[in-house]
């Protein structure tokens, strides 16, 4: 009984065009509606972050050591200037306590101190050059490129159109599913909102002592920026009238 049914309502779909649905509302049918576009976008833009280590006997000793790889780094990416921009991320100081024996209490040892900064590179074609020149000092953590805010706002325009032309056919097509046509299908509000489908590209840090990553870093190691699905959406509430 099921598989007859099924099969009358698909015949019913082919000779029709859609199914019969029962007649709309003196009032109109209020529906709420989402359209959604999408486009492939070169990612433009990268953060490359970079950090450097040191244990000396005392935390000043340490985080002097830290501070002048990460001074050292800082001077040589000036010479990029406005394509990028270097934050610091983190400075740190933690002890390293010796093994006590037993019974006893344990004191630190030496310390340990840690800097790391994040660099934001706007022109890909840069990214490889400005690796080399911070892992002249500091280590490479890893690098993930992306869409910027620049060229996301660029592409609005574009996909709000492709959205709304896609929430107008469906709107269509529930008028359609009444015996009716997009001549009776009235907008009553429109949300924008946005998204991003696929994810950016990342790349962690080789897994090399300290030396072997900054000599990897000096030859200039290519990368491929890829990109990214940058995706909007607009939810639409229609009135579907008679």
């Amino acid at each position: 009984m099921k598989k007859e049914l099924t099969a009358g309502l698909v015949c019913a779909a082919m000779a029709g065009g859609a199914m019969a649905f029962p007649a709309a509302a003196d009032e109109g049918v209020t529906v709420q509606i989402q359209g959604e576009a999408s486009l492939t976008v070169p990612n433009d833009e990268a953060l490359v972050t970079f950090s450097v280590e040191a244990q000396r006997p005392k935390a000043s000793e340490a985080s002097d050591a830290v501070l002048k790889q990460g001074n050292l780094a800082s001077e040589a990416l000036k010479r990029f200037g406005g394509k990028i921009t270097v934050e610091t991320n983190d400075l740190s100081t933690w002890p390293v306590y010796a093994k006590a024996k037993e019974g006893e209490v344990p004191v630190p040892g030496a310390w340990g101190a840690r800097e790391t900064i994040r660099v934001t590179v706007r022109d890909v074609t840069a990214v490889s050059d400005v690796m080399a020149a911070a892992a002249e000092h500091m280590n490479y953590d890893g690098i993930t490129f992306r869409v910027s805010k620049k060229a996301r706002l660029e592409q609005n325009e574009a996909l709000i159109r492709a959205a709304m032309a896609d929430a107008s056919r469906k709107a269509e097509v529930v008028a359609e599913s009444f015996g009716l046509t997009a001549n009776n299908v009235r907008i009553q509000s429109v949300n924008v909102g946005q998204r991003s489908g696929g994810s950016v590209r990342y790349y962690a840090a080789p897994a090399m002592k300290s030396a072997d990553m900054v000599n990897a870093a000096r030859v200039s190691p290519q990368m491929s920026a890829g990109t990214t699905d940058v995706s909007l959406y607009v939810t639409v509430q229609a009135k579907i009238v008679r």
